[in-house]
């Protein structure tokens, strides 16, 4: 009544406005408030407010009850040198008399001069057009502009009112600005003046408290908290102004602060209490019993609020509550969550007050996120029902089984059934396959087998067609065990098994997991690649990669082209295993896209060390050898770790360490037994090995058992035992039949057929025979740029291409960047020869700068020709010039053109 009696004080206008504004209500209405003394100055938002009233000629500000609207306000305004008119709104001042009083008299308190007979009675729409068109002439007439705040705007709802702000806006230029403190969007035309640019927005996460405001708030009220309490407690407020006010109030008191930080939602405080009286007991019975069942969601939409709730209108009422800022927020798509302080008071009032409705909305929650395929977030609500059976049975069902056995990133599945009782006797196979499932997770694959075997008596309680995804379930499982365990007959009866029973599966869920087919179809092509079957391996490794195609399938897309480049490493196509190798790596974070050194599987590093060593590129493949040793502890892969061996046995042949590669053969073979592929491999790394020790029986005993089933390979291999042994005769008996042969035989042994035949031609004095077989071999070499064999060899050719060095000239890349020791033609203004430096062979990287260095490109335009740093290029240039033993770039060009590498 009192606030009425002043409010017609002022539309009588009878009365001067220093007596209006005498009275203590209606002073407090047009007043701005003060600061108190824990106010904290937050210049950061001071100066969003300032920027926004002088360039808009509206500025609001938004956020829910305690967000810190008026405070900032008023801090502002407390610098502000403009006049500053302040309205405070109450639920009584929603009427045109009312309202435009106080504005009025807030006017007239800041120091605006308007017409003494103005008044705010308004009985009539023509009397208040004829008010509200006075009112704008004066103002427009204002300088400086005035600014009007008008706080709890969300209070004014009546149509003349907005309407008659809005004219007012409209009408007064350059005279008048309005700021609004509103816990809602103010209803006015929003849109007009944000398309104008005409609108500041300063919103909650602006209002929102730093860390470091916090900090400095704290410690205003005496408080201090350790770095990681004061950060759960941000976690918990979200930066909330009245949060950490309240919880500074409650900390003053409490002995042990960082204890109650930990303890803040399940403990009665402050803080809580303002949230359950000022927020969930404020609402309307139907919403309140809304916000209490919701609360058991993470995020909510439209369709599970009703779902939840029974109640139809619940969606509406969350949107209603996010509208009016009510510690409901969207994070878009229709879907809301709640403020997390918010949904601790909500859940923990919840557990109070219908303890036994819990664990039934945590299932009705469960079976809608199954029904919409959210898969986690269903098993999430089963788990803490309690429900064990049921989280089981949907992961089964889902075919997510593999989720578990290998977590994709984030949160993984697993976690939601920590809490699943050990030792349980169960009536259905499905918690037991999921405990089979993380134990093989956890590396325990003794645990796993045991659980394995408990669900299959359980079986026999399902019906027909219920077992088929269980069943599924154990053949994954046991694909999985068998593959960590490098027992390839296990992993191609276990994949074989999974793929009979995929086909069984009705409907449309094998459809929606791709990934199964593709894990299958990896397994089985990583069997068919141990086994040797090169050309099988690829096809299906290839129609896994097809299979994993779709997005979320990273992993058994990784796993296929991992492999798929090891096979094509392996058997001999080196550019397209160095193409797919880079390809078998994780999306980069936020791209999307795969990273050439992030990432890769150990098969692909495999493969790309391969690659590398059969280029003689020995930093490149040492590099992917030390990143292929760290993914094995991550990941083990018997395989990628045997041909780990055998590359960097060949790396010790290569550079002369005999005695080291057969350390190196003997590791490979520690493990478990080879195939007989691999194993012929290291035999002939062997013999090469024992060859150049000197040992040349023993190299032809190995090379021999190599040979058991006649690979060109092993044949080549006994018949270079025999040179070295000094009888050509027999070496040439054994070369015949390779070289002869039209087909059948795979390049590289054709290539190693020709060296050996080089060989021995130079020996006995036949040099015509020699250079043309030399000839052959690097011509075999050039395709796929094959450099190990001639290093290895490189004792006795390097002489042989000093005597012919137009082979040099012939093949520049492959021979200058492997043979230090040969020579290149003589150029017309040079000596006869000019020898090629005893150093380490040039990259391709560093060919491709010193291209640019003779084209007299400065560093920084090479660095942005090969999308690299100018540092980059510095370090490739000192690179080249010690390699080419010179000392400046000009002379490293002069250099290699004497050597024909440009």
């Amino acid at each position: 009544m009192a606030a009425t009696h002043a409010a017609k004080q002022v539309a009588t206008g009878s009365k001067r406005s220093a007596d209006l504004i005498s009275d203590p209500i209606l002073a407090s209405k047009v007043t701005a408030p003060g600061a108190p003394d824990w106010a904290l100055q937050r210049p950061r938002i001071t100066k969003q407010i300032a920027q926004g009233t002088h360039w808009c000629p509206l500025t609001v500000v938004t956020g829910p009850l305690g967000a810190g609207k008026t405070m900032a306000l008023a801090l502002w305004a407390a610098t502000e040198p403009g006049p500053i008119a302040w309205v405070t709104l109450d639920k009584y001042d929603n009427r045109p008399g009312v309202f435009w009083a106080y504005f009025v008299a807030a006017l007239r308190r800041s120091g605006v001069a308007l017409p003494k007979a103005l008044s705010a009675a308004t009985r009539g729409r023509a009397a208040e057009h004829r008010f509200l068109l006075r009112l704008a002439s004066a103002l427009a007439a204002q300088d400086p502009p005035v600014t009007l705040v008008v706080d709890d705007f969300h209070l004014l709802t009546e149509p003349r009112v907005l309407s008659g702000l809005d004219f007012l806006m409209r009408n007064a230029g350059g005279g008048m600005r309005l700021a609004v403190g509103s816990q809602a969007a103010p209803l006015l035309p929003l849109h007009r003046y944000r398309l104008a640019g005409e609108l500041a927005e300063i919103r909650a996460d602006d209002l929102a408290f730093t860390v470091a405001e916090a900090g400095q708030l704290l410690s205003r009220h005496g408080c201090q908290l350790s770095a990681d309490s004061l950060e759960t407690l941000m976690r918990h407020t979200e930066g909330w102004a009245a949060g950490f006010r309240l919880a500074a109030i409650s900390l003053a008191a409490h002995r042990d602060p960082d204890r109650f930080v930990t303890e803040l939602v399940t403990e009665d405080s402050a803080l809580t209490g303002y949230l359950e009286t000022e927020v969930l007991d404020s609402q309307a019975r139907d919403a309140r019993e809304v916000l209490l069942k919701l609360s058991i969601l993470e995020q909510v939409n439209a369709e599970i609020a009703t779902e939840l709730t029974g109640n139809e209108p619940a969606g509406q009422i969350i949107t209603a509550l996010a509208h009016a800022n009510a510690f409901v927020q969207p994070v878009g798509g229709g879907w809301y969550r709640f403020h997390t302080l918010f949904a601790g008071v909500l859940r923990r009032k919840l557990r109070f007050e219908s303890p036994d409705r819990v664990p039934a909305l945590h299932r009705r929650a469960a079976k809608w996120y199954e029904r919409n395929g959210r898969l986690t977030d269903a098993v999430r609500h089963a788990a803490r029902a309690g429900d064990w059976p049921l989280a089981a049975r949907m992961v089964i069902d889902g075919l997510a089984i593999d989720e578990i056995i290998e977590p994709r990133g984030g949160r993984p599945m697993a976690d939601e059934f920590a809490a699943m009782p050990a030792g349980e006797t169960w009536a259905e196979p499905h918690p037991y396959l999921v405990s089979a499932a993380i134990a093989l997770s956890a590396s325990r694959p003794d645990s796993a087998a045991a659980a394995l075997d408990a669900s299959e008596r359980a079986f026999e309680r399902l019906s027909r067609g219920q077992q088929d995804a269980a069943r599924l379930a154990v053949a994954l499982i046991r694909l999985a065990a068998s593959r960590r365990d490098g027992d390839l007959p296990a992993v191609a009866e276990a994949g074989a098994r999974a793929e009979a029973l995929v086909s069984r599966i009705p409907g449309d869920v094998p459809t929606r997991h791709p990934q199964i087919r593709a894990r299958v179809l990896a397994a089985r092509g990583a069997a068919e690649l141990w086994s040797g079957r090169f050309d099988e391996a690829t096809g299906v490794l290839e129609a896994g990669a097809a299979a994993a195609a779709a997005p979320g399938d990273d992993r058994e897309r990784v796993d296929c082209l991992g492999h798929l480049a090891l096979a094509e490493a392996l058997r001999g196509r080196l550019g397209r295993a160095a193409e797919l190798a880079p390809q078998a790596a994780a999306a980069g974070p936020g791209n999307g896209r795969p990273s050439e050194d992030q990432g890769l599987s150990p098969a692909a590093l495999a493969a790309l060390a391969w690659v590398h060593l059969e280029r003689h590129e020995l930093r490149e493949e040492r590099s992917a050898l030390r990143q292929l040793d760290a993914a094995l502890a991550m990941s083990p892969d018997t395989l990628a770790g045997t041909v780990a061996c055998l590359v960097a046995a060949w790396d010790s042949l290569a550079e002369g360490h005999a005695e080291a590669a057969a350390q190196f053969v003997t590791r490979a073979r520690s493990g478990r037994p080879v195939p007989a592929w691999l194993e012929q491999r290291l035999s002939l790394a062997e013999s090469q090995a024992l060859a150049a020790a000197g040992d040349i029986e023993a190299a032809l005993a190995a090379a021999k058992r190599a040979d058991c089933d006649s690979s060109p390979e092993a044949t080549v291999m006994v018949a270079r035992a025999w040179a070295a042994a000094g009888d050509g005769n027999s070496a040439r008996a054994a070369l015949a039949p390779v070289l002869a042969a039209r087909e059948g035989v795979p390049d590289r042994a054709r290539l190693q057929a020709a060296l050996v035949a080089a060989q021995v031609s130079y020996h006995d004095g036949d040099r015509a025979r020699g250079r043309r077989s030399l000839g052959h071999a690097l011509r075999l070499a050039e395709r796929e740029q094959v450099r190990l064999p001639f290093a290895v060899e490189r004792g006795w050719i390097a002489p042989m291409l000093r005597r012919d060095p137009e082979w040099v000239s012939a093949h520049q890349h492959l021979v200058t960047l492997l043979i230090p020791y040969a020579r290149s033609p003589a150029r017309p203004d040079g000596p006869d020869e000019t020898a090629i430096p005893a150093g380490e062979p040039l990259t391709e990287r560093e060919l491709q700068v010193l291209r640019h260095v003779s084209s007299m490109l400065t560093t920084a335009e090479i660095a942005s020709e090969l999308y690299i740093s100018a540092n980059t290029v510095k370090s490739h240039i000192k690179h080249i010039c010690h390699k080419l033993a010179a000392t400046h770039r000009g002379e490293a060009v002069r250099r290699a053109r004497q050597l024909q590498l440009i």
